[in-house]
């Protein structure tokens, strides 16, 4: 039999599916032609692709950029911050942290804690300021006002080792949970996207609390909403379910109020205590 030249590359043959038969030269055709879709994710979070991706070298950061442009600086990671933020607020979900994840960066992590101790500071200057102006013991001469403003600027300046400290405690409690829980995601991540809403609901929280009454509901109101955007941040950093994510968020809050509650008893017990021992 004659050797035919377009052996091999010839169209799809009945019963191969309408491929184009391997000739053996070269690779072989694709099982596929049409591609696949990407893997989904089985707790809704998008495939990896969407937003920016994770720099293998350097960690996250503000330092790296998609393919094509040129690397963000922290000039800019901090102008984009204000967009991020309505971001979150409005949209909430766990698209839209995913889609944040990629810009994490230690520098951008504190200069947030920095801003929410500076407007700690300013506000409760501001709020210190109201009540020495309204206080009856400081317009009579009853009161050491030197005393009043040494606490005032003491108590404000603290919350530069306080937000920090409680931040990271706080944090670190849930990433121990979340990896209990098989989480995925790491410290840094967890971190940066925490403070995507924290810090614009905690610098509104300080703005409402100049409002008497009113600001406080609003406040209770935005915690809340903080508690649900913790949810989605967990989902989104540590690819959890929903259960799972609530667990790790509400547990240290109850295992807190417990605490709370337990300590209210101790002290109303001995209370009572020491109130009958002293009645003859």
């Amino acid at each position: 039999m004659a050797w035919d030249p377009n052996q091999g590359q010839r169209q799809g043959q009945p019963g191969n599916g309408g491929q184009e038969p391997y000739s053996g030269y070269g690779a072989p055709p694709p099982q596929n032609p049409y591609g696949t879709p990407p893997p989904q994710d089985p707790y809704g979070a998008p495939p990896p692709q969407y937003g920016y991706p994770p720099n293998q070298q350097s960690g996250y950061g503000y330092g790296y950029s998609p393919p094509g442009q040129p690397p963000r600086s922290l000039g800019q990671a901090i102008q984009e911050l204000p967009n991020q933020y309505i971001k979150i607020l409005t949209k909430p979900s766990v698209q839209s942290f995913f889609e944040e994840m990629g810009k994490a960066d230690w520098a951008i992590v504190w200069i947030q804690l920095i801003a929410i101790a500076i407007a700690g500071t300013i506000f409760g200057l501001i709020r210190g300021a109201i009540g020495l102006a309204s206080n009856p013991f400081v317009t009579t001469g009853g009161f050491n006002l030197s005393v009043y403003q040494a606490l005032i600027v003491s108590g404000s300046t603290f919350s530069f080792v306080s937000v920090p400290l409680s931040f990271f405690i706080v944090v670190g409690v849930q990433y121990l949970i979340a990896k209990a829980f098989q989480g995925q995601g790491n410290f840094l991540t967890q971190s940066y996207t925490t403070l995507l809403y924290q810090t614009p609901i905690y610098i509104a929280s300080y703005v409402l609390g100049l409002i008497p009454i009113l600001g406080g509901i609003l406040g209770a109101a935005l915690y809340i909403y903080g508690i649900v955007l913790n949810v989605y941040s967990i989902m989104a950093v540590h690819r959890l379910s929903g259960g799972r994510a609530t667990a790790v968020v509400l547990i240290p809050i109850a295992v807190v109020f417990l605490l709370v509650f337990l300590c209210i008893i101790i002290l109303a017990a001995l209370f009572v205590v020491s109130s009958r021992t002293t009645t003859p």
